[in-house]
């Protein structure tokens, strides 16, 4: 039986009570990024945590170890489950890393263009912590507010935590970025400053596979402008809306 996969990121973020339940056919692969430092990339907009998000995403978290535990062996293989860990028991020595919001855009401003791409971005209210054990990230944490509470959505996606991490340290210098998640295209970026406070892209996992964009970790690399990445977002948002409008 496949797990049941959080429909609001699309992106392989676990159902916590999937996880409880089933079992997984296939396993994520779980290679890392390189983290070599770009200099050029020295600031970008950070916003700051909401108030009580970090304690209700580790109150959870720790609920969220405590009931797996409960129903799984304390030897179990987690690498199918999205978790960077070999064993359940490895959680227990898990730590909440950065925290940041998603941000995206919304697909009709996007098509009909108009102003910069960093301006057409929103948030989202959706917030995702990186998870760490023994200080490598080993999953993500997805969170949002409901009836006034910060619940937890979905935890997994350990590429995604690996590539994030890996983009952030290189190209935003740790908390430094926004993350932009553009839905309708499948296609994720982290969003940094450079030295002449213009906003750059670093394209992650999904959006190097929808667009076929290279990977930009290194110091020869430049990073794209917004205008560089908006033709290509705005065909795959094209195209997914007419094959959806069918």
């Amino acid at each position: 039986m496949n797990l049941k996969i959080s429909g609001r990121t699309g992106l392989g973020l676990i159902c916590i009570w999937a996880l409880l339940m089933c079992a997984a056919a296939s396993a994520q692969s779980l290679n890392s990024q390189s983290t070599a430092q770009s200099a050029a990339q020295t600031t970008a907009q950070a916003a700051s945590e909401p108030l009580g998000l970090r304690a209700a995403a580790q109150t959870g978290f720790k609920t969220m170890v405590k009931e797996l535990s409960a129903n799984m062996d304390a030897g179990t293989l987690l690498q199918d489950f999205g978790f960077a860990v070999q064993r359940l028991s490895d959680l227990q020595r898990a730590e909440l890393g950065i925290a940041f919001e998603v941000h995206t855009v919304h697909p009709q401003t996007l098509l009909a263009g108009g102003k910069a791409f960093d301006q057409m971005l929103m948030k989202t209210g959706i917030w995702n912590f990186i998870v760490k054990v023994d200080g490598r990230p080993v999953a993500l944490l997805e969170m949002e507010k409901a009836g006034g509470k910060w619940i937890i959505l979905g935890a997994g996606a350990a590429n995604l935590a690996q590539d994030v991490h890996s983009a952030s340290s290189a190209h935003a210098g740790s908390k430094a970025f926004r993350f932009v998640r553009i839905y309708q295209a499948t296609a994720d970026f982290i969003e940094v400053r450079d030295s002449l406070a213009q906003a750059r892209y670093v394209p992650l996992i999904a959006a190097r596979q929808t667009l076929n964009m290279a990977s930009p970790f290194g110091t020869d690399t430049a990073l794209a402008s917004g205008d560089d990445i908006l033709p290509n977002v705005q065909a795959a948002v094209r195209q997914h809306l007419a094959h959806f409008n069918k």
